[in-house]
């Protein structure tokens, strides 16, 4: 009965794994992220202040996919590794769709204070090439702020991904 009890909470956690974080990244999923945007919305609104959504495109991932898709994993892999490493520990990065990452800034993080990290993020990005593929990333960023680009979660992530997929930041 033990085991059993075990092997059902340990089934249980591998669904909550599989629908909230991304499999090769094991960063918070889009739907994930959502609860988080909503939370940051109350805190923002109670504290009178903004915070910053920044979408990151991993523009060549296509390419590095036709190559091999364990090739690609790795390559995403590597990039949430510098995505990571490149951001603060209040702020929330998530792998939400196959090409594309966001990064929740706090709201404590006010004005143009978000480019430091995007500065860093540029120059990791364009220092690192994963070992085994050879190929430099091709990255592109967008940004919204709430609440002059929305009040809302989906549209803060479609205009940091829109601008983000036309290269404009």
């Amino acid at each position: 009965m033990k085991g059993r009890l075990a092997d059902i909470k340990s089934r249980k956690e591998a669904l909550v794994k599989e629908a909230y974080f991304n499999p090769v990244t094991n960063l918070p999923n889009k739907k994930n992220i959502q609860y988080v945007f909503d939370e940051q919305i109350g805190r923002t609104l109670r504290h009178d202040k903004t915070f910053t959504v920044l979408a990151i495109k991993i523009n060549n991932y296509e390419q590095v996919k036709k190559t091999s898709l364990e090739l690609a994993n790795q390559f995403m892999y590597e990039a949430s590794n510098i995505i990571i490493q490149s951001t603060r520990d209040e702020d929330l990065s998530a792998h939400i769709e196959e090409d594309t990452f966001i990064i929740l800034f706090n709201e404590y993080l006010e004005g143009d204070l978000y480019q430091i990290v995007i500065d860093r993020l540029k120059k990791n990005f364009y220092k690192n090439t994963p070992q085994d593929i050879k190929i430099s990333y091709d990255v592109s960023m967008g940004v919204s702020i709430y609440p002059v680009d929305g009040t809302d979660s989906e549209i803060l992530l479609e205009k940091a991904i829109k601008e983000a997929k036309s290269k404009q930041f």
